[in-house]
């Protein structure tokens, strides 16, 4: 605005040298014009930001990589801006915690109301608030500027995107309900299935000794039993921007999210009761998810959570909080696997993990006690997905 004041001032000067210089007899009246053309457009300037408002409209959510339709109304009175109209829009992520600044030129047509649509970046999932503060407006010769708070806010959420998942399950889960399930690693009490056999010990019950193969050997035999457990499923997501030390680009993160909310829909629909757990604060939170409800639920809680910074956290809050007790198969979901960690859960739980990687997916080199499936952040949306439990 200040180039137009200055190239203004530069025209009247020059028209003021023609008059009283140049003999020229026009001079006056056209130096007339130009000062009472400024107070013609100022007047009719600041009577029209007395009915301006401005709103957002659109779509409330959409998953990443779509792109929502969101639209910025101007409404104005009789005076309508001759001039154009400059705002300053605010996008900020709840999730990943970054803030987006948007500055769009708005052009006053003929009507009374004007709609604009407003691109926004949905590359990641996470909440995005938007948020108007202060627009800034100009008259038609740019001249006068008016600059006005505007308190207008608009959230979207973006969800993460659900990849074609499927679960292999290799042995039967529990959902929720008590059932004729057992432990395959640990040996129990339950008779009906028998983990395997073993030489007898100081201490081993006369029941379990299995008389006619021990007759067979020359030696005592006794039988261990499986044990019984209702079989709880955890998926525990480890969203962060560091493993170790290691950082992790927003897309690895996100993968982390399609990867974590995509394993838990397939679940779902195999009817399969499970929970989803992710660190907040400085504690594991874990919610039950057993209906559409109970998972549209979940996901409004994680789309409104700040991610950690540092993903080995989740793992290692895990084992302090003992909550491995809770829990029979564990599917740790996140960018990079701290080793140690993962072999001491391990050995107290069911574990598999998948990671989000840049390379091609597969399996990968896991710890002693369990696996890891790698799926590849670049095609985990064009690609259909088996996951092996």
């Amino acid at each position: 605005m200040r180039k137009y004041r200055i190239l203004y001032l530069i025209v009247i000067i020059f028209v003021l040298f023609c008059g009283l210089w140049g003999g020229r007899r026009l001079a006056p009246v056209i130096l007339l014009i130009l000062v009472v053309l400024p107070l013609f457009s100022g007047v009719r300037f600041y009577l029209s930001l007395g009915g301006l408002s401005l709103s957002f409209s659109g779509e409330h959510s959409c998953r990443s990589g779509q792109q929502p339709k969101l639209t910025l109304r101007l409404k104005c009175n009789f005076f309508r801006p001759a001039g154009n109209i400059r705002a300053e829009i605010i996008c900020e992520n709840s999730v990943f915690g970054t803030k987006e600044e948007i500055s769009c030129l708005l052009e006053p047509g003929k009507a009374g109301e004007q709609k604009y649509d407003i691109p926004l970046d949905t590359a990641v999932c996470g909440q995005r608030v938007i948020r108007l503060h202060e627009i800034v407006c100009y008259d038609l010769m740019g001249l006068f500027s008016s600059r006005r708070i505007i308190d207008e806010e608009f959230v979207c959420i973006v969800y993460p995107y659900e990849a074609r998942m499927y679960v292999s399950l290799q042995r039967n889960m529990e959902r929720e309900q008590p059932g004729e399930i057992y432990d395959g690693r640990r040996s129990g009490t339950d008779v009906s299935e028998v983990f395997g056999l073993r030489e007898y010990r100081e201490g081993d019950l006369l029941q379990s000794i299995h008389w006619k193969l021990s007759g067979k050997m020359q030696q005592l035999i006794v039988r261990e039993f499986g044990h019984p457990v209702n079989y709880h499923t955890l998926v525990l997501l480890s969203p962060a921007f560091y493993y170790n030390n290691q950082e992790a680009d927003e897309e690895i993160v996100n993968g982390v999210f399609d990867l974590g909310i995509s394993f838990s829909r397939a679940l779902l629909h195999q009817n399969i009761a499970h929970f989803v757990g992710y660190m907040s604060a400085e504690e594991v939170c874990c919610i039950p998810v057993d209906s559409l409800h109970s998972y549209e639920s979940m996901l409004l809680r994680l789309m409104n959570h700040p991610i950690q910074k540092e993903g080995d956290k989740t793992l290692i809050s895990f084992i302090n909080q003992q909550l491995y007790r809770k829990y029979t198969k564990v599917v740790y979901v996140t960018g990079l696997v701290n080793d140690a960690a993962a072999r001491n859960l391990s050995v107290m739980a069911d574990l598999t993990v998948l990671q989000a990687v840049k390379n091609e997916s597969g399996f990968l080199l896991g710890g002693e006690g369990y696996e890891v499936v790698g799926i590849s952040v670049e095609n985990i949306r064009e690609m259909e997905h088996m996951i092996p439990l």
